[in-house]
């Protein structure tokens, strides 16, 4: 038996899950953690994590090393997307990471990230042929899965934080603004092969967010015209509307309109039917990985490929 945690190091918020596996691969959560840091956001004119944003991020991972150690945690797993990934100072928030919180952070690709949201899905999605899409505050990544295999991936630097920033945080979207960003999404799909496919699974916090102000349970299957409804209102709602919908974060509400676009858009060229949201997300997958390589004693961890881009076989 043993305990890992799995920490997520996005541009909103650093997230830490624990888990407990025994002797049969069976896993049981024990607590999962947030702390909400926005390391995209305010970036310097070089790209780097601003100083405040960059601090709060290691004193998130030294609050999280004292959680581990109480918890005599013997695996801990820290992979960081977007904001680590495209931050100029990256090298500095590693060594830094590594230094004062003990933490050693890898840094994943774009590729990776959707490989591994790609496992997550397949967990809870009893689908053949779906899209999913994972919009956090740095990127968006989409992938086409048939048979249930992946066959097409893409990520871009366009999640809700960097779109927000793009427009210079505006309090209300224009239609001039809108319409930007639709072309700015519809030109990075060109790189996916354009076909009507009727279901899409959501994760991250944005769609997370959107299920919560509808009151839909994950995995409910939604029509593209209950969504729609929503999407339209919080997209053309001003900061101050926005703020009084139930359940709405106060800390997401600035960049939610903007950060709905990609789904928005690609509903509409896919010709999307049916949506439902996936609460596993990146952690999730990367835990699956860490269980099938625990099965087969295969090492290194994180050194998967994508020659084969089916559910890791049991």
């Amino acid at each position: 038996m043993q305990k890992i945690a799995l920490i997520d190091i996005g541009s909103n918020s650093i997230r830490m899950a624990l888990y407990q596996i025994d002797d049969q691969y069976q896993v049981q959560e024990i607590q999962r953690y947030r702390e909400f840091v926005q390391l995209a956001k305010n970036r310097t004119a070089t790209g780097a994590i601003n100083s405040a944003n960059f601090q709060a991020g290691i004193q998130a991972l030294r609050k999280f090393q004292t959680i581990i150690k109480s918890h005599r945690i013997q695996q801990v797993v820290a992979t960081a997307t977007e904001a680590v990934r495209k931050a100029s100072n990256q090298s500095a928030f590693i060594q830094t990471a590594q230094q004062v919180a003990d933490i050693k952070i890898t840094v994943l690709t774009g590729q990776q990230e959707a490989y591994y949201d790609f496992l997550a899905v397949q967990q809870s999605c009893l689908q053949a042929d779906f899209l999913f899409l994972d919009t956090g505050g740095g990127s968006f990544e989409l992938g086409v899965v048939q048979q249930r295999r992946l066959q097409q991936t893409g990520s871009w630097p366009w999640g809700a934080v960097n779109l927000f920033d793009l427009l210079q945080q505006p309090q209300q979207l224009n239609a001039a603004q809108q319409s930007q960003i639709r072309r700015l999404i519809l030109t990075s799909l060109q790189s996916i092969s354009h076909k009507t496919i009727s279901h899409l699974v959501m994760l991250g916090g944005v769609h997370r967010c959107l299920m919560e102000m509808i009151g839909a349970s994950p995995a409910t299957w939604l029509t593209r015209k209950q969504l729609q409804k929503w999407i339209v209102k919080i997209i053309n709602n001003s900061l101050a509307e926005n703020l009084k919908l139930s359940q709405m974060e106060p800390q997401r509400a600035p960049f939610m309109p903007v950060g709905l676009l990609p789904l928005a858009t690609i509903m509409e060229h896919f010709q999307v039917q049916q949506v439902q949201f996936c609460r596993n997300g990146l952690r999730e997958g990367i835990l699956v990985e860490y269980i099938h390589q625990l099965k087969h004693q295969q090492t290194p961890f994180l050194s998967f490929n994508l020659k084969d881009n089916s559910l890791p076989k049991s």
